[in-house]
Order: structure tokens, then sequence, then C-alpha cells
């Protein structure tokens, strides 16, 4: 049966090499196998904010940072750019070829009692913090992609270590519990049918703290990643919040772009008329702009858009 890997590996900007990063080792015992590539700008001094940022399947930490505009934002504003990278040995199992998503599906990896590739991103953080005098209270999340349901496990798993997130054309937490239906296309994961999905507090029974507010993007053209997906997201942190699936404000930022903030803006969405499976960038100079030309949608920065949400960004960040 045909399988979204190979559309998800095919809709891969190409692999780009970018200066200033730099590959940690000994960060931890790395119980879930992952490689650790680390951006620290001039600006970040004690205290500075901590971003995760993961690629999507089949790509590498340094694919994210100039083509959508993270390494712009981090020197602008001065934090930390942590980008955990799979190791093709880790996944692809089962007949499937190694496709370097991250495993979304796996309990181990996805869940605060696993001892998987979530334990080992938090501790890249640790490692950051520990290093660099980093705020471990200012510590954000996003990923595009496969790359964006990574993000929801982590702000599943972790909900106590991140002050936000930001998925962009990602899948709902637990949409699958075997590599093969994640990537069946026309399965749960791909969002073009309705099927019951799991209450994301699973991911961390008995946590009562606050939860990180989350911002979710979609095109509404996807084909590969449907832009129901948008809103299974939002429904399923909405039960978590325990707010009204209604939007509290609708906005136009951009042409084509509606915003919507729910509950008092603990979800936000954004729905980009026209867009494909693409990165949202907006190529130029000024601030708000970001992004290469060919990389994705030029009309809007997701980026941008996020670090204001996360509050990193301008004066006072």
């Amino acid at each position: 049966m045909k399988s979204l890997l190979v559309a998800l590996v095919l809709a891969l900007t190409p692999v780009t090499t970018a200066t200033g990063f730099q590959e940690v080792s000994g960060f931890g015992s790395n119980p879930g196998n992952q490689r650790m590539f680390l951006y620290t700008p001039a600006a970040a001094g004690p205290g500075a904010p901590i971003v995760v940022l993961f690629h999507g399947c089949g790509g590498q930490a340094l694919n994210l940072d100039v083509s959508t505009g993270w390494r712009k934002y981090a020197d602008l504003y001065g934090f930390h750019l942590v980008m955990p990278e799979q190791k093709p040995e880790n996944v692809g199992s089962g007949g499937l070829v190694p496709h370097k998503c991250f495993s979304a599906w796996n309990d181990a990896d996805r869940t605060r009692a696993g001892e998987g590739e979530a334990k080992s991103v938090i501790q890249m953080v640790d490692h950051v913090v520990g290093q660099s005098g980093a705020d471990r209270n200012r510590v954000f999340v996003t990923g595009y992609s496969g790359g964006g349901a990574a993000t929801n496990v982590m702000l599943a798993a972790y909900p106590d270590r991140f002050r936000a997130g930001a998925v962009f054309f990602g899948m709902p937490y637990g949409c699958a519990g075997t590599e093969a239906r994640y990537f069946l296309i026309g399965g749960p994961c791909s969002g073009s049918v309705a099927t019951r999905l799991p209450d994301i507090r699973t991911a961390y029974p008995g946590y009562a703290g606050p939860r990180p507010p989350v911002q979710i993007w979609h095109g509404s053209e996807d084909r590969l990643i449907s832009p129901r997906s948008l809103e299974r997201q939002r429904d399923q942190w909405a039960g978590v919040f325990g707010i009204s699936r209604i939007p509290t404000q609708t906005t136009t930022p951009k042409p084509g772009v509606t915003k919507q903030v729910f509950g008092a803006g603990e979800i936000q969405t954004y729905r980009v008329s026209g867009m494909g499976h693409e990165q949202p960038v907006n190529p130029g100079a000024g601030v708000e702009n970001c992004g290469t030309a060919g990389q994705g949608y030029a009309a809007i920065c997701g980026p941008y858009e996020a670090v204001q949400f996360f509050g990193i960004g301008g004066a006072g960040a």
C-alpha cells in the first residue's frame, strides 16, 4: 500500500549546510539515541531562552536554520537553538526504508514514563542550561511536519518543561500506535479520515500543573497531511485546557491568512489559504520577513509569528 512516508520525504527541500552550528556529544545518557546540534548566537548571554527546533521526516538538523528564518531570529533576539536530529538506524523497521522521522508512534518515545527520544531532548535542554546559564523557565519547542508531531509529543509529555510550542503542518498527538499506521496515506495521522484520538493527558498521567499554550499552523491545500489536522489538534488541546472550540477572536494578519484565538490565548491557529505542505516564509529584509525564495509560501513568516507568540521577540525579550 502506498505510504505517507514516500510523500513526506519527497516534500523536503534540499539539504543545505550552515555555519556556526556545532554538534554536541556527551549531553546525557541519550536513551533515544539522538544527535544534538546547537546554535548559540553572540547575543545569547546568561538567562537566554532556548528554542528546540525539530526537522521533518527525512531532514537534518541544519535544514531549518537559514531557509526558514530561525537562525535570523536567534541572532536578533538572542536565544539558543537546540536542534535534535534523528538517526536513520532508529527508525525504518518493518519493511520501511530509513526515513529519519521522530518516533511519535512509540510510547517509549512519546510519554513521560518512556526512556526514549523525548527524554533525550530534555537532556539536551538541561545540558545547555548547565553549560551556558540559559533560562530553564523559558524553553520553547517547534517543528515542521514530522517535527510538528514531535512538538506535540514534547508539549504533552513534558508540559512542565516548556513555556509554549508552535506546530507547523503537524499531526495530532498519539494519532497512531505503530510505525506503519503513522505513514499510511488515508490513515489516522494523515487526517483525511476522522478517528478517535487519545487524551493528551495520557502522556503524563497525574500531572495537574499549568499547560503551555500552543500555536498550530496548516495550509488549506495541503495534500500530504489533511488541513483537517489543524482542527483535530485544536480539539485535542482544547480538551486539555478545558476551553471552547469556538474562537474568541478571528483576524486576517496577511491576505489569505486566517488567525484564530481560543480561550484566553491558550491556543492560536493559522490557516493559510492556497498553501500546500510547505514552509510559511516571507523573504525580504524586514524584521517580519524570513526564509529564502523557493522554500515555501511567500506571504507570512511563520517563525516570526511563533517568536512573538513565545514572547521572546522584541524589547524585553
